[in-house]
């Protein structure tokens, strides 16, 4: 229990926080995530105007730090009801990232959700093919960020000398296609057709780009679907006349090679490219706004409507950014792609490129989310990009606990959370609770960076407070307002799927 001074101070202290509130239309809050890892939250509540803008800048040159492109449970495909997709709170917690945000568009509520629509590299290892000119974030070795609209070009060559074309790589084959299947893809070619399939072995797996892959054949498999993927070697696969093309010109045991390379429109060497995801459209280039739609083939309206938005940049000193923009609520309208832009630009990018946007807009820490995702919980997704770091070495405060002002929270009543001594009661100094970082976790509503909470939805779920290494959870019970039914969320317009 509080005691009676306890109580003052803790009222006097939630006035304080309202009256300053009522104040400033836009408060910004600056936290250290990890070693070289930093959030800046902008909030903005002019009537109108509700933005949530979250930044999390990261230092490639500093100790600990990696910057990986990572695919929803580390394969493309699955049978499980997400088919192949994730949430980017399990991937981070999956991986052990410190963060992590949604990355490449997918085709949603399909049985093939968990391809990326774009290009993929993970450690070197191309796991899907650049779709038509659309913007490329590309990570090399040296930490350095990049973006590209990359072209792909690919192709076998048989022992005779004869080649061809490989028109793509774990993906769908659609009519008169070579597509490519790797282990990353499924344990099977999931083909939709039927076509002749090439089972072989590889010497010099992973694929990578610019490397030539020595295969010998295994099996043909002429009229086939649905054919087995060896581990250590690679199927392909083809339809109409590249079907025949294959099952006339190999038989087991012949020799071919395949190389698979990604030319680039940017001055991008993408033989060094170690991680890379894809977006649509680049939105800001050498400090300049570009959204490039005519050529990256987007219709204008994308582009005009407010919408959540994900994106990627890089500042003018080297440092890599990744931002959320939450809209289609009352708490956050969204952002246009030239506003996108301009925000971008005034928090130190230099380039930037657009996400995957809408439901999938997500920011995750340590398995919990800092934004606040449109849909209340968060969809899965194909892909992301991670952040791995070293926490930051803060000195442990023993019984820590979260409390709320009651025990039940009501939609729409917002409601300051407090961290103090479970022991004693004591409230914890203002000093440590500059570096606590706040997140939520099941939609229930949306938690700042000040430890304020806005219920949004009836739900039961935990606000996490992370100090350090440290964390303390709080199942949080929030209730309907008294005889109202909760309004749904604001669905997105029916011409729009981001």
């Amino acid at each position: 229990m509080f005691s009676r001074s306890k109580i003052r101070c803790l009222l006097i202290f939630l006035m304080v926080v309202v009256a300053s509130s009522a104040i400033a239309a836009t408060t910004a809050t600056t936290k250290e995530l990890a070693v070289g890892v930093t959030l800046y939250q902008e909030i903005n509540t002019d009537p109108g105007s509700e933005l949530i803008i979250n930044a999390v800048t990261v230092d490639p040159k500093a100790e600990g730090v990696a910057i990986k492109a990572a695919i929803a449970r580390d394969v493309i495909l699955t049978n499980e009801p997400a088919k192949g997709c994730e949430t980017m709170a399990a991937m981070t917690a999956r991986r052990g990232a410190a963060v992590g945000i949604n990355a490449d568009f997918f085709p949603m509520g399909t049985d093939r959700a968990g391809d990326p629509l774009g290009v993929c590299i993970i450690d070197g290892e191309l796991v899907s093919e650049p779709s038509f000119r659309h913007a490329v974030a590309a990570i090399l070795a040296d930490g350095t960020c990049m973006f590209d609209n990359p072209i792909w070009q690919a192709n076998l060559k048989l022992s005779s000398g004869v080649s061809r074309q490989i028109d793509g790589i774990n993906r769908d084959r659609e009519t008169n296609q070579v597509i490519a299947y790797t282990g990353i893809f499924d344990t099977m070619t999931r083909s939709k057709y039927k076509g002749t399939e090439i089972v072989c072995t590889a010497e010099n797996l992973p694929v990578q780009c610019g490397k030539l892959i020595n295969l010998t054949v295994v099996e043909v498999r002429p009229d086939s679907v649905n054919t087995p993927i060896p581990k250590d070697g690679m199927v392909l696969s083809a339809g109409g006349p590249a079907a025949y093309f294959l099952k006339e010109n190999l038989k087991p045991g012949d020799k071919m090679t395949v190389q698979f390379d990604i030319k680039s429109t940017n001055n991008v060497d993408w033989t060094q490219v170690q991680q890379a995801v894809g977006g649509r459209p680049w939105i800001l280039k050498n400090g300049k706004e570009h959204i490039p739609l005519e050529y990256e083939k987007i219709g204008s309206s994308f582009s005009t409507a407010r919408h959540p938005r994900s994106a990627l940049g890089r500042t003018a000193d080297g440092k890599f950014m990744m931002l959320t923009v939450d809209g289609r609520q009352t708490l956050s309208r969204g952002i246009n792609l030239p506003d996108l832009s301009a925000l971008m630009k005034r928090l130190g990018a230099v380039d930037a490129i657009n996400l995957d946007g809408g439901g999938s807009t997500t920011l995750a820490y340590r398995g919990a989310v800092l934004n606040s995702p449109s849909g209340g919980i968060m969809r899965t997704v194909a892909n992301g990009m991670l952040v791995f770091a070293d926490p930051v070495a803060l000195e442990e405060i023993p019984n820590l606990a979260i409390k709320t002002p009651t025990e039940e929270l009501m939609v729409g009543a917002g409601a300051q959370l407090i961290l103090n001594n479970e022991t004693d009661g004591s409230i914890i100094p203002s000093a440590v609770l500059d570096k606590v970082v706040w997140t939520t976790s099941n939609g229930m509503g949306f938690i700042n960076q000040k430890g304020y909470l806005i219920p949004s939805r009836v739900r039961k779920g935990p606000i996490t407070a992370f100090y350090g290494p440290n964390q303390v959870s709080l199942d949080v019970n929030v209730i309907a307002k008294p005889e109202e039914q909760l309004e749904p969320a604001e669905p997105a317009p029916a011409s729009v799927r981001d």
